[in-house]
C-alpha cells in the first residue's frame, strides 16, 4: 500500500564507539568513500583434503553474497533489525576441493548518506538508495569458522570501483512513492572480473578490524536461504532490431540506439543476468516494469503493448569490449523488461539473458482444481502474488516498497498456512512487529524499517495475527511470550475515549482502508463527529479487545480477559447508542450519522455489535447483487484488501455460501490479464500486492471448506460452499499434514471424498448436517 510518510526521521545509526568485537572487518579506506559502496573480500584456503564438514556463520552490514571457488552459494543476512541481526549458517565443505580454494564475498552498504554532509532538514526527503526496510549500524563483514574466520587474519579486501547505486524514486513514473531496492550501475571497465578466482589481481589490501556497534546484536537466522532457480526470461514483443533475442544471440550495430521489449507470461521476482561481448563504450539500460503505460501514464489491459512504454527503475550496464555477464546485487520484480541500448564505435553482441527466480522457498502443498476455469485462475494468480511478495519478510509490494506492513502481512500469513503449512515467515513477522515499540506502546506500521511510520490501527491488526495463529498453529509459546506486548497495545487506546464512550482522534495515522472522499485521504477516513468520536475506530478497538480477551482466557491472565471484555462491552454499548442510523438500518461512521461506509458495518457484524437478526439485513444493504464486493453508491466501498473483512463478516453471520458471488470482483480483474493482483481499484500504483490475494486462502477455506475447528488446528472441519461448481479437487496444508477433498455433483447427489492425517480428527458438514470423519479416507454420498 502507498504510504505518505516523511522519511526524514531515519533510524540509521552510525557505528558505535565500542571496543573491536571478534570478527568484523572492512576496507581501511571505506570511511573516506561517500555514498553507496561495494566491497569484495577474499580468503585463500589451502587444503590437503576436503573436510567432511566446514560449518561457518556469516553476516554483513548491509548485505553479502558468498562465493566458494567462484560459485554463488549464499546470500544474506536476511532482513532483520539491529536488535536481531541475522547470521547465516552454511557448510562450505560441499564446495571445496583439495588444494587451493578461494572463499569470497561481495558486501555492500547502500544505507549510507549520498554525501558526508549533515542529514536532511526536518520534513525533507532524504536521498533514498537502500531499501527502507534495511537497517544498518555501519559497513562490515564477519565470517566465523575453522581456518577461515575473518578475525584470524588472511582476508583481503578491495573496493569495487565498477559498482554503484542510484535513487530509485527518481526513476519511477511521476516520482511515485518508491522505497525498495536501489537501481545499480555496473561499469565493466572499472570492475575486477576475476575477484573470486584463484589468482589475486591488483588493488587488494589486508582487511582491517572494525568496532562492533553496541546496538547490533547477532542472532541465528531462523529462515532458510532464499530460492535461486532458473526461470524463463520472456519473449520479444517489440524491437527496433531484427532477430529473436534471447532465444538467439543478436548483434547491435555500432553507433545505434535500439530498444528491445520483452514480456514474460507472468510477473516474477528474480535476478536478471545479461551476457554480452564487444560493445566497448556502449550503455545498456535494463528497465523493469510491472505493466506498460500510455502517454498519460495510465495502465489498461496488462497484455497491451501498442502505443505503450515500460517505465520504472532501471539498472545500467556499461560493457568494456570483453565477454561480460551483468547481474545486480539485489533481485528485481517485473513482467516487462526493456533493453535500451546505445552503442559507440563498436558493435555489441547480446549473447543471453538468464533469469534466476528468487523468494522465500515455500513448498506448495495445496491445490484448487475445479470445473470453473476462472476460479482456478483466481487461485493461481493469488498464489503467484503471495510468492512474489514473500522473501526474507512478507512484503506489501515486491516492486515499490518491499516492506512488511501489519495489515497486509496478516492476510499473507493465512495464505502461507493454507497453501504450504510453513509458519516460519509468519513467526518472524509476529516477533518483528512485537520488537518495534514507539509512541508509548504502539508498533511501527511496517517493520523492519528505518522510517518512523506509526499506524495505530495496524497495532490492532497485530492482535488479530495472534488470534489467527492461535487457531492455525499448535505452538502456544509464541502467544504466551507476546501477551505482555498485546496488553500494552490494547491499553494504549483507553485514554482516547470521549465522554460518550467512543474513541477520539489520536495523533497517529489511523489507516482503515483506502476509502473516504478521495479514496486515499488519511485526514478524513476514518471520520470523527462533532463530539470528537469515531464509531469506526471504536469498533476496530472493540474487535481487538475481544480477540485479546479470548487469548488471555486461554493462555494468560483471566483478570486481563475480564477487563478486556468489559471494555469491549462498553464500546459496543457506545456504538449502539450513538452510531445506529435507524432510518437506514446501518451503523454510521460517527455519531452525526454520517458518513456511511461498508467498513463500519462489516466490523459491526464481524464483532457482534449488530445482533444476529440485524446482521443479514446489514450485509444485504452494504453489497450490490452481481457486483462482487462493491457497495451502493452512497457508501464508502472497501478495497480488495478490506474485502477480506467483508468475507469474514459474511462467514460470521452464517452466510459463507454467498462467498462465491463476492468473487465476481476478481473475475472482472482477470479480463485485464493481471498475472498478480493489484493494490487498489482503477489506476493502481502496484500490480503485485498480496493483500488482494486472500481468495487463494478462502477458496480453500470456504469453497473447498477446509478449516480448523479448534485452537491449534486440533480438529478439522470440512464444510464446502460449492456454489455452481459441479466438481472440485482441492487440498490444504495443516500442521499435521495435508487434507485433500474431492467433490462431484451429479444430478441430485453430492459425492465427497476426504483424506485427512491420522492425528487430525474432524467432521464433514453439508446442508447443516455434521458427519464424523471416522477414518483417514472416507466417502459420502449425500443429497445435493
Amino acid at each position: 500500500m502507498m504510504r505518505w510518510v516523511i522519511l526524514a526521521a531515519l533510524l540509521y545509526c552510525a557505528p558505535a564507539l565500542a571496543a573491536p568485537a571478534e570478527g568484523w572487518i572492512s576496507h581501511p579506506g571505506a570511511a573516506a568513500v561517500s555514498g553507496p559502496i561495494v566491497l569484495h573480500f577474499r580468503r585463500v584456503l589451502d587444503l590437503a583434503k576436503v573436510p567432511k564438514a566446514l560449518p561457518v556463520t556469516v553476516t554483513a552490514d548491509n548485505r553479502f553474497i558468498l562465493f566458494v571457488n567462484g560459485r554463488h552459494i549464499a546470500t544474506g543476512p536476511s532482513t532483520g533489525t539491529l536488535a536481531h541481526w541475522r547470521t547465516e549458517s552454511i557448510d562450505l565443505a560441499p564446495y571445496l576441493k583439495p588444494g587451493r580454494n578461494v572463499v569470497a564475498a561481495a558486501v555492500w552498504d547502500f544505507v549510507r548518506r549520498a554525501t558526508n554532509g549533515p542529514p536532511p532538514a526536518a520534513g525533507a526527503l532524504p536521498p533514498q538508495i537502500a531499501p527502507i526496510a534495511q537497517q544498518s549500524a555501519g559497513l562490515g563483514f564477519r565470517l566465523m569458522g575453522k581456518g577461515v574466520a575473518t578475525g584470524d587474519g588472511g582476508w583481503r579486501v578491495k573496493i569495487d570501483a565498477g559498482h554503484s547505486a542510484a535513487n530509485g524514486r527518481a526513476q519511477v513514473p511521476r516520482g511515485r512513492y518508491y522505497v525498495a531496492s536501489a537501481p545499480e550501475v555496473i561499469d565493466a571497465a572499472k570492475a575486477d572480473w576475476n575477484w573470486t578466482g584463484a589468482v589475486e589481481g591488483s588493488g587488494w589490501v589486508d582487511a582491517v578490524p572494525v568496532p562492533e556497534a553496541a546496538n547490533r546484536t547477532l542472532v541465528a537466522d531462523p529462515l532458510p536461504q532464499q530460492s535461486f532457480v532458473p526461470a524463463a526470461p520472456g519473449v520479444v514483443v517489440r524491437s527496433d532490431l531484427a532477430g529473436d533475442f534471447p532465444k538467439h544471440t543478436l548483434t547491435v550495430p555500432a553507433n545505434t540506439h535500439a530498444h528491445i521489449l520483452l514480456r514474460r507470461e507472468a510477473m516474477i521476482s528474480g535476478y536478471p543476468e545479461l551476457t554480452v561481448s564487444g560493445g566497448a563504450g556502449a550503455t545498456i539500460k535494463l528497465t523493469y516494469s510491472e505493466a506498460l503505460y500510455d502517454t498519460e501514464l495510465k495502465k489498461a489491459d496488462r497484455d497491451l503493448v501498442e502505443g505503450r512504454q515500460a517505465l520504472g527503475i532501471f539498472d545500467t550496464f556499461m560493457p568494456d569490449g570483453a565477454r561480460r555477464s551483468f547481474m545486480p546485487l539485489w533481485w528485481r520484480t517485473w513482467r516487462y523488461a526493456e533493453l535500451d541500448i546505445q552503442t559507440g564505435a563498436a558493435p555489441l553482441i547480446l549473447e543471453s539473458l538468464h533469469v534466476h527466480e528468487s523468494g522465500y522457498p515455500f513448498q506448495q502443498v495445496a491445490r484448487f482444481i475445479s470445473n470453473d476455469a476462472q476460479l482456478n485462475k483466481i487461485w493461481q494468480v493469488g498464489w503467484r502474488t503471495a510468492l512474489i511478495d514473500a522473501h526474507e519478510t512478507y512484503m506489501d509490494s515486491a516492486y515499490w516498497e518491499q516492506l512488511q506492513y501489519t495489515g497486509d502481512t496478516r492476510l499473507q500469513m493465512l495464505i502461507s498456512y493454507a497453501v504450504t503449512g510453513d509458519p516460519r515467515l509468519a513467526r518472524q513477522a509476529i516477533e518483528a512487529f512485537a520488537e518495534s515499540n514507539t509512541e508509548g506502546g504502539l508498533e511501527q506500521g511496517a517493520y523492519p524499517s528505518r522510517s518512523n511510520n506509526v499506524i495505530a490501527t495496524f497495532s490492532l491488526a497485530w492482535v488479530g495475527m495472534l488470534s489467527d495463529w492461535s487457531m492455525e498453529q499448535p505452538d502456544t509459546s509464541l502467544i504466551v511470550r507476546n501477551l505482555p506486548r498485546m496488553r500494552t497495545i490494547l491499553k494504549w487506546f483507553k485514554p482516547w475515549r470521549t465522554a460518550n464512550g467512543l474513541l477520539g482522534k489520536n495523533p497517529q495515522w489511523n489507516f482503515i482502508d483506502w476509502a473516504g472522499p478521495k479514496g486515499n485521504n488519511r485526514d478524513t477516513f476514518p471520520a470523527y463527529g462533532a463530539d470528537g468520536g469515531s464509531c469506526l475506530m471504536t469498533v476496530s478497538w472493540l474487535g481487538a479487545l475481544r480477540q485479546g480477551a479470548a487469548l488471555e482466557a486461554a493462555y494468560g491472565d483471566r483478570g486481563e480477559a475480564t477487563a478486556d471484555t468489559a471494555r469491549a462491552d462498553e464500546a459496543r454499548a457506545a456504538i449502539r447508542a450513538h452510531c445506529w442510523d435507524k432510518a437506514r438500518g446501518l451503523f454510521a461512521d460517527t455519531s452525526d450519522l454520517k458518513p456511511l461506509s461498508q467498513h463500519m458495518n462489516i466490523l459491526a457484524v464481524l464483532y457482534d455489535v449488530a445482533t444476529p437478526e440485524e446482521a443479514t439485513a446489514i450485509l444485504d444493504r452494504i453489497t450490490v447483487p452481481g457486483h462482487g464486493i462493491d457497495a451502493p453508491d452512497d457508501l464508502y466501498t472497501a478495497t480488495y484488501y478490506f474485502a477480506w473483512y467483508l468475507v469474514r463478516a459474511f462467514e460470521h453471520a452464517g452466510h459463507a455460501d454467498r462467498y462465491p458471488a463476492l468473487l465476481q470482483t476478481w473475475r472482472d480483474l482477470l479480463a485485464l490479464h493481471y498475472t498478480t493482483w493489484p493494490e487498489s481499484r482503477g489506476e493502481t500504483r502496484s500490480d503485485t500486492h498480496a493483500w488482494s490475494a486472500h481468495p487463494t486462502a478462502d477458496l480453500l477455506g470456504l469453497v473447498a471448506g477446509i478449516r480448523p475447528a479448534a485452537p491449534g488446528y486440533a480438529r478439522l472441519r470440512v464444510a464446502p460452499n460449492l456454489g455452481d461448481l459441479t466438481s472440485l479437487d482441492a487440498a490444504a496444508a495443516t500442521p499435521k499434514g495435508k487434507v485433500s477433498v474431492h467433490y462431484t455433483i451429479k444430478g441430485e447427489s453430492l459425492t465427497a471424498e476426504i483424506d485427512r492425517p491420522p492425528a487430525l480428527p474432524g467432521e464433514f458438514v453439508w446442508k447443516g448436517q455434521s458427519h464424523l470423519l471416522t477414518s483417514t479416507h472416507i466417502r459420502f454420498v449425500l443429497p445435493r
